[in-house]
């Protein structure tokens, strides 16, 4: 009798947990079908966000999108690549938001130094990517660079973008007037007209032969030495620095 009994509550639980996977497998599938291919839930709103130099129109005219499809047929990958080629944007994140819109959130790229080429200056961002050309105040709020090594200058940006950033090492990117990059060397030019040799190496020992030129400039400027202080070299054996004076 308790055999017959374990065998029922065995069955009985068999039966539940069978009922509850064809019931969930059902309801999946009714979710699927409502959100695929049924009119429930359709392109009505396109917003957008992020943008300044980009316009509105311009983003909706790249997506071509014409209101009334089908929300989670769009192909949301598609459409970011889509709009990553406006030279102007940098990234996009799109985002179905029931029951009709779509949110586009637009990161655009932004100026961080003056590109000397063929005797003109553009605004380019931390991936050398032209923007426009550049305005004569600009130089007011960007360093010109000039790249003489296009083999390198992919760790070139990527040093200067994180220059940007970091406001606590001296000399502060903003006040660095002219940045050349050559085969083997990264020479800074500061407002202050002190000339700063790096040698060309990886991007992290830029990072840390830039800290060890902070302490030096902490020095200088600690002794009222700016005006005196012509070259400071750091193309020497790692760790190991050269400071010129200039004369009278």
């Amino acid at each position: 009798m308790q055999y017959v009994k374990e065998l029922w509550q065995t069955k009985k639980k068999l039966f539940l947990g069978l009922t509850f996977s064809l019931l969930g497998i059902l309801l999946a599938g009714l979710l699927v079908y409502a959100l695929y291919f049924t009119k429930l839930f359709v392109l009505k709103e396109i917003k957008v966000y992020g943008n300044v130099k980009v316009s509105k129109e311009d983003i909706l005219r790249m997506l071509d999108l014409k209101g009334g499809e089908i929300l989670y047929r769009l192909d949301l990958a598609q459409l970011r690549e889509r709009l990553k080629k406006h030279h102007l944007i940098e990234d996009v994140m799109l985002r179905r938001q029931l029951p009709s819109t779509l949110e586009v959130q637009v990161k655009e790229r932004s100026p961080l130094a003056i590109l000397v080429q063929n005797n003109k200056g553009y605004l380019v961002d931390r991936n050398g990517v032209i923007l426009s050309e550049a305005k004569p105040d600009d130089i007011l709020y960007y360093p010109y660079i000039i790249v003489e090594d296009e083999k390198n200058k992919n760790v070139f940006f990527n040093f200067l973008a994180w220059l940007k950033q970091n406001k606590k090492y001296l000399p502060v990117y903003e006040n660095l007037q002219k940045i050349l990059l050559t085969k083997d060397k990264i020479i800074l030019y500061t407002k202050s007209h002190i000339t700063i040799y790096l040698p060309l190496t990886t991007a992290n020992e830029l990072f840390t032969l830039y800290s060890y030129l902070d302490r030096i400039m902490i020095y200088i400027y600690d002794n009222h030495l700016e005006d005196r202080v012509e070259l400071i070299r750091l193309d020497y054996p790692f760790g190991r620095a050269l400071v010129k004076y200039r004369s009278g």
